[in-house]
């Protein structure tokens, strides 16, 4: 399945171009999409925390308490990738999307 031009983004990382997208999901989650540039490879997708505005966690005074925020950045992306290739993702092969949890810095790899 190729991830869509229109609304992604493009990195280089090494001598290899990608696109990559930032959506929502479920459970206060974001998902980070990645493919090789070429549209033909194998995703990645990676799961990460995100500040969710859910009007049920506002305290009395109508505010919501400090959550934690995360911005997707090109080089948190660069990170993503290098350590998805480390972990064995080949990004021109044809396969099953590969699912991570991105835990601070680190990528945990889902289904091990």
């Amino acid at each position: 399945m190729a991830l869509s031009k229109k609304g992604t983004r493009k990195i280089t990382v090494g001598q290899t171009d990608y696109r990559w997208v930032v959506s929502p999901a479920a459970d206060g989650m974001i998902v980070v999409t990645i493919q090789h540039a070429e549209g033909t490879g194998q995703l990645i997708r990676v799961y990460a925390k995100a500040d969710v505005h859910d009007a049920r966690l506002a305290g009395a005074d109508g505010f919501l308490p400090t959550r934690e925020r995360r911005a997707i950045k090109p080089s948190d992306v660069e990170a993503i990738i290098t350590e998805a290739v480390a972990q064995g993702w080949e990004p021109e092969a044809k396969g099953a999307p590969l699912v991570f949890d991105w835990k601070g810095s680190i990528l945990v790899r889902r289904g091990r």
